[in-house]
């Protein structure tokens, strides 16, 4: 029995023996774990990404050159809508002064006519208190004359009543 413990500690010591037994074990594992579905679903998904980036990268592609097209003629259709900007700035502009031209005419006409309406009432005014005047005026002279000279007050009397027979 001797032996064969010295046989046994001979092939636990040995390399060889130690080697199997690891082997064994990556073996038993192996099987248990199923590595090689493991590893095959690791590489369908590294598959799947490349296609993935490689389509997002041909529709990055597509996208910059749809990009490209459309300001490829950017400066020439901004050129173009600042024409039409300013053409239609100008319209506008030449349209805002006949507006007010013809709305400065219309406020001056209608003061002319306010100015010549004031003025004929002032001058009725005036006319209207010359009159009225000229006729307080004249009664003061009459009455004067009458004092001073009382053989006009008859006179008057019978040519106002040899008007009214007349009439």
């Amino acid at each position: 029995m001797n032996e064969l413990l010295n046989f046994w500690n001979l092939i636990v010591e040995s390399n060889t023996f130690n080697f199997v037994v690891l082997i064994l074990i990556f073996a038993i594992l192996f099987k248990k774990i199923n590595l090689a579905d493991s590893i095959e679903k690791i590489r369908l998904e590294i598959v799947r990404t490349i296609d993935s980036a490689k389509k997002e990268q041909e529709d990055a592609k597509n996208k910059l050159s749809g990009a490209q097209k459309a300001i490829e003629h950017l400066d020439d259709d901004i050129k173009n809508r600042l024409k039409e900007a300013s053409l239609r700035a100008d319209g506008i502009s030449k349209q805002i002064f006949e507006n007010t031209d013809a709305q400065v005419r219309l406020i001056e006409k209608n003061i002319d006519r306010v100015v010549t309406a004031e003025e004929k009432t002032l001058s009725a005014q005036m006319s209207e208190k010359t009159l009225k005047s000229s006729v307080a005026l004249a009664q003061e002279q009459i009455k004067n004359m009458l004092e001073t000279n009382p053989e006009l007050h008859s006179k008057f009397i019978d040519e106002s009543i040899e008007n009214l027979d007349k009439v």
